[in-house]
C-alpha cells in the first residue's frame, strides 16, 4: 500500500473515530438488516438500518471511484471495471464482518473499507 493511500486511509479512521457507537458489531446489524430485506423482506423492515448501510455502500464505492479518477491509480480497492451495485458490497461487508469478529470493535467506515480492500485488492 502506498503511502498516500496509507495516509489517506488512518486520516479517514480519525474523522470516523469521533462519532459515537460507529462499530463493527454496529454495521452488522445494519447491513444483515439489509440482507434479510434484499432476501426475503419481512413485514416490518426497519428501514432506517437499511437505509444506513445502503447509504454508507454507495458512499464508500463512489468515494473510490473518486479517488481513483483524481489520484490516478491510487484507488484503495480495485472493484470491477462495471462497478459493484449496493446489494453486492452490502454482502461483501457482512461476509467480512462475521469472517472477522476479532475486529468488529473498530470502526464501521474502517472494516467496510477494508472488507473491499479484500475483496479487490489492486495489483
Amino acid at each position: 500500500m502506498s503511502y498516500k493511500k496509507l495516509s489517506w486511509f488512518f486520516s479517514l479512521f480519525i474523522v470516523f473515530s469521533f462519532q459515537a457507537n460507529a462499530d463493527g458489531n454496529d454495521l452488522l446489524q445494519k447491513c444483515n438488516k439489509a440482507v434479510q430485506f434484499m432476501d426475503s423482506p419481512p413485514e416490518n423492515p426497519d428501514f432506517g438500518s437499511i437505509g444506513f448501510c445502503l447509504g454508507m455502500m454507495q458512499g464508500i464505492t463512489n468515494l473510490n471511484s473518486v479517488y481513483e479518477i483524481r489520484l490516478e491509480d491510487e484507488a484503495l480497492f480495485c472493484g470491477p471495471e462495471d462497478g459493484i451495485n449496493n446489494g453486492q458490497a452490502t454482502r461483501i461487508v457482512v461476509k467480512y464482518l462475521k469472517d472477522n469478529p476479532q475486529d468488529l470493535h473498530q470502526h464501521e467506515g474502517v472494516l467496510a473499507i477494508a472488507a473491499f480492500m479484500d475483496a479487490y485488492p489492486c495489483e
